[in-house]
């Protein structure tokens, strides 16, 4: 019997469970530039078949090069390396209701009564005086009888005329 020759494993990280028994993994790997010696990050996308929907996003997992299953996967999942810890929106959803739910009974409000006792404890100022020298009232009326006298002489040179 022909023993099958070896098998390519790679380890990443799931980017993407939304379909039915696939995911997509992305794969990081550092290589070293041939002329400059540089190291340079590279990644790769896979496609890979998950039989169970086990992976989620965020998990790291192990690969096996696999035969071809369809035109991009090539790959199979393993085993989950590790489980990430990614909330799901329903359950940040779920979580922020119940954080809010015990706090909405213990915020105080201020009552109509506790108004109107703080409102006639704080002590009102009173406007103050200002050196402000008064006027006269008799300026005042002056003024007014002065205008009264050369409307009326104004008028008694038109009737003149």
């Amino acid at each position: 019997m022909k023993t099958r020759g070896n098998r390519r494993h790679v380890e990443g990280v799931v980017t993407s469970d939304r379909m039915e028994k696939s995911v997509v993994v992305e794969v990081k790997r550092l290589v070293k530039h041939p002329l400059y010696r540089k190291y340079i990050r590279r990644r790769m996308k896979l496609m890979a078949h998950d039989e169970e929907n086990t992976a989620q996003v965020g998990d790291r997992v192990e690969l096996v090069e696999t035969r071809r299953n369809s035109r991009r996967k090539a790959w199979r999942v393993l085993r989950v390396v590790e489980a990430s810890h990614a909330v799901t929106p329903v359950e940040l959803e779920e979580e922020v209701a119940a954080e809010l739910a015990p706090h909405e009974h213990e915020r105080e409000v201020p009552q109509p009564a506790e108004t109107e006792a703080s409102a006639e404890e704080t002590p009102t100022k009173e406007p103050a005086e200002t050196d402000v020298e008064e006027t006269s009232t008799d300026e005042t009326p002056a003024d007014d009888k002065e205008e009264s006298q050369t409307d009326e002489a104004v008028a008694d040179a038109d009737e003149d005329i």
